[in-house]
């Protein structure tokens, strides 16, 4: 991943749904052609957030032996326009029918701007010599989002460092 498009999780039930924040500040690189003067969030960086919050999700699910990759984007639509200064809320919840097919809802204030259905492949480790390194960077994702810098510092400060 060379982007990381949301700053953290808030909450990951195995299995059943993800809670993550995007803080959305104006130095992000998209607002410099996406609108001059106007800067809005691109639908493509939402749709990107709900993946990337969706492959997170499905690899916790599994314990990171699987590698989720997208398949298919049904039904999204945006309602709002996300712009500087919101908080973007991502809730992201597996679909009872089928569990690889990821429900995915943007607000900001409790507003909805945006929801999709996200479809999704499993592959094992065994179909393919890359899926190991792809667990991991995703297993050292998940762990940086959801660790609290406050508490490292705090352990770090009480030990002189």
């Amino acid at each position: 991943m060379r982007f990381v498009l949301f700053d953290r999780i808030v909450e990951l039930k195995k299995g059943q749904e993800a809670r993550f924040l995007k803080n959305v500040s104006q130095s992000e690189d998209f607002f410099m052609d996406h609108f001059p003067g106007y800067p809005v969030v691109p639908g493509s960086v939402v749709l990107g957030t709900f993946e990337q919050g969706a492959e997170i999700f499905l690899a916790v699910t599994h314990d990171f032996t699987l590698r989720p990759v997208l398949q298919r984007i049904a039904k999204a639509s945006f309602r709002h326009f996300v712009v500087p200064g919101d908080q973007l809320e991502i809730h992201l919840s597996l679909e009872a029918d089928s569990p690889l097919e990821v429900r995915a809802e943007a607000s900001v204030q409790g507003k909805r701007v945006a929801d999709a259905r996200l479809e999704f492949a499993l592959i094992k480790l065994e179909d393919d010599p890359t899926v190991t390194e792809a667990c991991r960077r995703l297993q050292d994702l998940y762990e940086v989002l959801t660790s609290n810098p406050l508490v490292k510092a705090w352990e770090l400060w009480g030990r002189g460092l």
